[in-house]
C-alpha cells in the first residue's frame, strides 16, 4: 500500500492557530527579511500577526491554492513543518474545515468581484454618452 502525497498548495490547515503567539519568531529568524508589519510584540516576544484565525500571509492565488505571501522568508517554525508529519496530519485534522472554507469563501469571492475599474471606460461625474467630455462645458455664470 502506497503512502498519499501530502500538497501543501491545497491545504494551508498548519496555517491556522488559535491564538496570536501560534507561530514564534525564534532566534534563528533574526537574519531573515521577515516584514515587520508581518510580525507583532507580546510580552517581548515576536509572532507572526494572524487574521481571522490564520496566519496573515496566508493567501489564495486565483487557482486556489493557499500560498505563503513570504515564503523564501518565512519563520523556522513554519520551515520545520513536514507535509505528512504527524502536525501536518493533526492540523489537517482540527483546521482542515477552516482552510477549506477560507479556500472556498476567497474562490466566490473572486467568481463574484466587479471587473476591474481599468476595464471600465473613464467617465466623469455627470457625463453620459450624449454628453460631450467635461473639459468642453461652459461653467455656469
Amino acid at each position: 500500500m502506497s503512502s498519499p502525497t501530502f500538497d501543501c498548495t491545497a491545504c494551508g490547515a498548519c496555517c491556522f492557530g488559535g491564538h496570536d503567539r501560534y507561530i514564534a519568531i525564534l532566534p534563528m529568524d533574526r537574519d531573515r527579511p521577515i516584514p515587520e508589519t508581518a510580525t507583532h510584540e507580546i510580552e517581548g516576544r515576536r509572532y507572526m500577526k494572524m487574521a481571522c484565525g490564520h496566519c496573515a500571509q496566508l493567501t489564495i492565488a486565483p487557482d486556489g491554492q493557499t500560498l505563503c505571501a513570504i515564503y523564501a522568508d518565512r519563520p523556522e517554525a513554519c520551515r520545520a513543518f513536514r507535509a505528512g508529519s504527524f502536525e501536518c496530519l493533526k492540523a489537517r485534522q482540527h483546521r482542515g474545515a477552516e482552510a477549506l472554507a477560507l479556500r472556498a469563501f476567497a474562490m466566490a469571492q473572486k467568481e463574484t468581484a466587479p471587473p476591474p475599474v481599468e476595464t471600465a471606460p473613464p467617465m466623469m461625474l455627470g457625463q453620459g454618452a450624449d454628453q460631450p467630455p467635461a473639459d468642453t462645458l461652459n461653467p455656469s455664470p
